[in-house]
């Protein structure tokens, strides 16, 4: 061997970690440019239409007779992407896939800072690279050219400075999160089961949400003319705007009932309101004493729980509980089956929407899904209760 390749090999040996980083990230990049010509129906019929209203409106300033789905902080991007000479197909995307590495780094740092020992560095990497290449993330932002890698690049921040008791920064990313997709909503009973369990945070910081929507409005609200109450409103045109059906191409307890969304759309919310009340009883009965693994446990608790039996769910609205169950597994190597099951579900739903492939499995899924549910749910329940398991173990 030379002097050449011995000096060559040394440096790879010290620096191999960064070396590995960057080459996944590369990778990661590259295996999204492959997709990006793809047009799904989403970005055919609603995103380009958008995006083509905004730039032949005046930009920015068609903001104030928009009347779509999104609200203004998406919008906002959108308007500034519409000044661009580029396809509009590769920026949007584009937004997208950079909230695909914040995401991973955000999981990345999630980990290496609840993981012991010398192994930190490599748990933090080895989390940035599975979730980059998870096959729905690579999906949702380069085929299918939506956003949920931005919303859930928030919610995993928030839960990073919950973790470390940095309350005020926790809500005001929870509510960068809710600016820009309803779904946030699906981690908050965790939020108000430990305000009220651990008493260690005002109610006050849940206005940090509100507030925080309307302060990443307002370049909308300046520039475009949108009124405010849009910024609000916007939720209510989400939630009412697929009333109709009881569930959409999502595996939960809807596949097995008949469609009769007047009876069971209103069942189906009050059921899953008590569950969560129900939750907050247990705690507060049993005194949980809190540590990092029970809070992130009983987070993928409450996701789970709400996308399987909440009514309206579509087949994207797991995307946070996808990306949280392997953060879950990678720190705690505990119920892979969970695990397995979430990210199976999301593959095989992405696929058949992706490919419009009508396979009828989604009835097969829910009955399995529904099972490993309960048995996580009988876990959590126990592990909650488990007096042993005390320390609090900051996130550093």
């Amino acid at each position: 061997m030379t002097n050449c390749e011995k000096e060559i090999i040394a440096y790879f040996k010290k620096h191999y970690i960064i070396i590995f980083a960057i080459v996944i990230t590369i990778l990661a990049f590259l295996i999204r440019f492959y997709f990006l010509k793809h047009v799904s129906y989403d970005f055919s019929d609603f995103i380009e239409r958008w995006y083509q209203y905004i730039k032949s409106h005046g930009h920015i300033k068609a903001l104030s007779t928009y009347y779509g789905d999104y609200n203004a902080s998406y919008l906002t991007i959108m308007a500034i992407l519409s000044y661009l000479p580029f396809n509009p197909l590769y920026t949007i995307k584009g937004v997208s896939i950079i909230f695909d590495f914040i995401l991973a780094l955000s999981c990345g740092y999630l980990v290496y800072g609840l993981t012991k020992g010398k192994n930190k560095k490599i748990a933090g990497l080895a989390t940035y690279s599975i979730i980059l290449f998870l096959p729905q993330v690579i999906e949702n932002s380069a085929m299918w050219a939506q956003c949920d890698s931005i919303y859930s690049s928030f919610v995993i921040l928030s839960l990073i400075f919950l973790l470390k008791e940095k309350y005020p920064l926790s809500f005001i990313l929870l509510g960068c999160a809710f600016a820009f997709k309803l779904q946030t909503i699906f981690i908050l009973p965790l939020y108000l089961i430990l305000y009220v369990s651990k008493s260690k945070f005002s109610i006050l910081n849940f206005l940090l949400i509100p507030i925080t929507n309307i302060v990443l409005c307002l370049p909308a609200i300046i520039f475009g003319g949108m009124k405010l109450s849009r910024c609000f409103l916007v939720f209510g045109i989400q939630i009412f705007e697929y009333s109709n059906n009881l569930v959409l191409n999502y595996p939960n307890i809807y596949q097995l009932i008949i469609n009769n969304v007047e009876s069971f759309r209103p069942a189906g919310i009050l059921f899953t309101i008590t569950l969560c009340f129900a939750l907050l009883i247990y705690v507060i009965h049993k005194k949980v004493k809190w540590n990092n693994e029970k809070i992130l446990t009983l987070g993928l608790l409450i996701i789970t729980l709400l996308t399987y039996f909440l009514p309206g769910m579509h087949e994207r609205y797991m995307y946070v509980g996808e990306i949280l169950s392997v953060v879950y597994f990678l720190l705690y190597k505990k119920n892979l089956p969970l695990v397995i099951a979430i990210n199976l579900n999301a593959f095989i739903t992405y696929s058949l929407f992706l490919n419009n492939v009508n396979i009828t499995v989604l009835q097969i899924q829910s009955i399995i899904y529904g099972i490993i549910i309960l048995y996580f749910a009988k876990y959590t329940i126990k592990f909650l209760a488990d007096e042993t398991i005390t320390k609090k173990n900051l996130l550093i």
